[in-house]
């Protein structure tokens, strides 16, 4: 059994008390310490990822500068690692095959938890930082996405259906017929119970092939990571020729749609963030032993990109929360009322479930956002279980949440007594 340790936090601060005017060597010019090359996003990426794809997060790294000399550097990572503990409790208390979850803030981008879980002695790379499980029904994120930016498509649409919600069949998609026995639920409804013949039509009916590889480009699938981490490509593996290849994208139901952790993450933390690109990153910054910057990173980018509208965006978050309500996450997200933390709070996400390769197994995925007095976590949640069903990944997402927020919750509190502490 293997835990992913992100970082150790007194490691985080030792040099963050260096006199920068009393440190280092000084220029018999000018009189003042010379300042050290600047790294680049893309030499921070190359060292950080070397050791993350093996769950290794060391804090004193050498990185090659804009020179292409070596500088030693020591790095402060975004984790949250309170919240980190809570999380390695959940997954050792329910003892999972396979596990993972990440969270983002969404106003920075920054990687606020990663965790990483094997139940077993089997070697493998950070489970965190793979791209190859199957999105399943997470894809249907892009496809309502697609469907409400473009107006085919609002939450209170009807698409009838025949047949189960759960099965795929041609006769559902390609020959439906409206009977006595077809149900017709609203969109709302089709997608916090995540029906796969709904979203089939709406992507062969109004959507089509190319709009619906576009909106997947605009929400990254297909395009590297531009990050302070390489991350593998999430993949949309259908050429979509045939109108059956268009139905199984839209509705999630193939395994030739790929989808790492992270980038779910990113999805979801794009829809809570009114539709504009969320980038995340891990590294704030690194410091050489005297105390100087050599990287900072820069969030001023993050509100660059606009993925949706706006109004798609609150469209989906209104769709999400069904999810947690209504849907196919209601079970694990029952009770919230008996715990103050959830007052006030939204909620939302997205399931999704199939049988994957690597690791074989049950892939069952809950990817979301919460919000309460303005503050905002995106997370995504993986479990994967060989045979037996050990926890939800909406449940694991569940704890997250009462964690983070009970945590900021405290914080809020402890500073407006110290603020109060100092009036008197």
């Amino acid at each position: 059994m293997t835990l992913f340790q992100t970082v150790k936090p007194a490691a985080l601060t030792i040099f963050t008390a260096v006199s920068l005017s009393i440190c280092g060597s000084v220029s018999a010019e000018s009189g003042r310490s010379p300042a050290p090359a600047a790294l680049t996003k893309l030499s921070v990426a190359k060292t950080i990822t070397e050791h993350a794809r093996k769950s290794r997060f060391p804090t004193k790294l050498q990185f090659e500068d804009v020179n292409g000399a070596t500088q030693t550097g020591y790095v402060k990572y975004t984790f949250d690692e309170s919240v980190h503990a809570e999380m390695a409790d959940v997954y050792l208390r329910y003892q999972p095959d396979y596990a993972c979850f990440v969270a983002i803030d969404v106003e920075t981008g920054a990687i606020l938890n990663l965790t990483s879980f094997i139940k077993s002695d089997e070697k493998w790379d950070n489970l965190v930082m793979r791209a190859d499980y199957p999105a399943a029904s997470v894809f249907k994120m892009v496809t309502a996405a697609a469907g409400i930016d473009l107006g085919k498509v609002s939450p209170e649409s009807v698409i009838p259906f025949n047949g189960k919600s759960t099965t795929l069949y041609k006769s559902q998609v390609l020959r439906h017929k409206t009977t006595k026995w077809t149900r017709t639920p609203t969109f709302k409804e089709s997608f916090a119970k995540s029906v796969n013949p709904v979203f089939a039509r709406l992507g062969i009916d109004k959507i089509g092939a190319a709009n619906l590889r576009s909106y997947a480009e605009r929400f990254g699938f297909g395009a590297p990571l531009n990050s302070d981490f390489m991350l593998p490509v999430s993949q949309l593996g259908l050429s979509m020729e045939d109108k059956w290849e268009v139905a199984e994208a839209a509705s999630g139901f193939t395994r030739d749609i790929t989808l790492s952790p992270i980038h779910a993450a990113q999805m979801a933390a794009t829809i809570a963030n009114n539709g504009q690109l969320v980038t995340p990153y891990m590294v704030d910054s690194v410091v050489n032993g005297d105390g100087i910057v050599l990287y900072q990173a820069d969030t001023a980018e993050q509100q660059s990109t606009q993925v949706v509208k706006p109004s798609t965006a609150k469209a989906l978050r209104s769709l999400m929360n069904a999810t947690t309500r209504i849907g196919s996450a209601r079970k694990s997200f029952q009770g919230l009322n008996r715990y103050k933390v959830y007052h006030d709070m939204q909620i939302g996400g997205k399931t999704g479930s199939l049988t994957g390769e690597s690791p074989r197994g049950r892939h069952d995925w809950f990817v979301g956002y919460a919000e309460k007095d303005g503050r905002q976590v995106a997370y995504a949640s993986l479990i994967i279980n060989k045979e037996k069903w050990y926890v939800r990944s909406a449940y694991v997402a569940r704890q997250f949440i009462y964690h983070y927020f009970t945590e900021q919750m405290q914080a809020k509190a402890k500073e407006g007594a110290m603020q109060t502490a100092v009036a008197e």
